[in-house]
């Protein structure tokens, strides 16, 4: 079992191994810049289960909110973000990580054709809220648990046991998930949700430098209105909002894992004016940068590692 450090939980990265596609996560959510594990997106597929706290989640353009017990669904290459819903209780949650073809051999066989295809290449399927008031659901919850104490411990045939509860995990969702296609209406959402992506990997690959709205919807080959449609309809912002946001959190990193001068990772991160800069940092994270930089080091988090900011998209 491993912990998730945000040095290491980027989605440019495998969950597991080509040999053993899959992994068990710890979240603590005060790893993370603001708290937030941002919009990103991977061929994994993903079930969470809530440890404490309560976490706001945000399944596509779906709102989840889980408690304690609670936990979530999200399918392959589903976008989403987590972050604390209360200040109460700084949340933690196990999540397990894992590639449809680890059900199936090699994605070609009659398990993988049957029962995991379908699902994950159905339209508007993005994910669901698990709750242990509905048996089923309980069992896929417990699973994850049973999980994390399999990978944690890792005695001999960890990874036949980590297959097998995979498999009836997904015995369960695949009888009691309807995954038919739908019509129209879920198709021009998935359109809406590609276009969206090739704008925000166009975004986490340019973020240094002076990006227009034009070009964020040249790269998705939209209109400008379009390109506003399509961020308000799926993450409720706007495309400059979201822009500035990725650069914040590029910033915060680089505050807590170098030693560059404020003003240096000001315009490293694609800011033209540090004052501007300094103003949004305030009023995003609620402190200075100088402040934000002084606490992470006093808090005793301050990585030496090389910095891994990267594109949250895998």
């Amino acid at each position: 079992m491993e912990d998730i450090h945000p040095s290491r939980y980027r989605e440019a990265a495998l969950h597991g191994t080509p040999q053993f596609p899959m992994r068990v996560y710890l979240n603590n959510f005060n790893w993370y810049a603001g708290g937030i594990i941002d919009l990103h997106w991977h061929p994994e597929i993903e079930l969470a289960v809530v440890l404490s706290g309560r976490v706001s989640c945000l399944i596509n353009d779906i709102p989840v909110e889980v408690g304690e017990g609670e936990g979530f669904f999200i399918n392959s290459n589903t976008m989403h973000t987590e972050h604390p819903a209360s200040t109460d209780i700084e949340p933690t949650m196990i999540t397990v990580c894992f590639m449809p073809e680890f059900i199936g051999d090699c994605g070609s066989d009659l398990i993988y054709r049957k029962y995991v295809a379908p699902v994950v290449n159905a339209h508007g399927l993005y994910g669901m809220k698990l709750s242990p008031q509905v048996d089923w659901q309980k069992e896929v919850l417990g699973n994850v648990r049973e999980l994390y104490n399999i990978s944690q411990n890792r005695t001999w045939g960890y990874e036949l046991k980590c297959r097998n509860l995979i498999g009836s995990m997904w015995q369960r969702l695949v009888c009691n998930l309807s995954f038919e296609d739908t019509a129209e209406t879920s198709q021009t959402s998935d359109l809406a949700e590609k276009r969206l992506k090739k704008m925000l990997s166009f975004i986490h690959g340019n973020y240094r430098s002076d990006l227009t709205v034009d070009q964020i919807a040249r790269s998705a080959n939209i209109s400008r209105s379009e390109c506003f449609r399509c961020f308000r309809n799926i993450i409720g912002k706007k495309p400059i909002t979201y822009l500035n946001e990725y650069r914040l959190k590029a910033a915060a990193e680089m505050l807590t894992t170098t030693d560059m001068l404020i003003t240096e990772i000001c315009f490293a991160c694609g800011f033209t004016h540090s004052s501007y800069f300094g103003k949004l940092f305030s009023r995003y994270y609620g402190v200075t940068p100088k402040q934000f930089r002084r606490n992470d080091t006093v808090g005793g988090r301050r990585e030496t590692a090389q910095s891994s900011f990267s594109s949250p998209m895998k």
